[in-house]
């Protein structure tokens, strides 16, 4: 399982997690779980392509938007997928990650 926190302490400092870079966990076929803290506003191109075991994707925040998700982000990833997400967003959510890929027929966005 991987897990984006909300913050890291760094040095005694806090600091809010506010993107997922482009391709960072591409093709990594361990992940099987991941949780996108209330912070992240971006995730980068290619983020999660390939992540062919990824099945359950947690979505905290609410500040995502279709051109801050990168292109591909949640392609070619577990065929029976899926992301669970706030009520509100739900349904915004559903259409920006099916244009990031998450396409499968069998692949649902759900709520939180």
């Amino acid at each position: 399982m991987v897990t984006v926190p909300e913050t890291v302490k760094i040095a005694g400092i806090k600091f809010k997690i506010t993107e997922i870079a482009p391709g960072a966990c591409k093709n990594n076929t361990v992940i099987t779980k991941i949780t996108i803290g209330k912070n992240v506003g971006k995730i980068g191109a290619n983020a999660f392509n390939g992540c062919i075991n990824l099945k359950d994707i947690r979505i905290k925040t609410t500040k995502l938007t279709k051109k801050k998700v990168g292109k591909n982000a949640f392609k070619n990833i577990h065929k029976k997928a899926t992301a669970k997400v706030s009520a509100k967003k739900q349904k915004a959510y559903k259409t920006i990650l099916k244009a990031k890929g998450m396409k499968g027929k069998n692949q649902k966005v759900k709520k939180l």
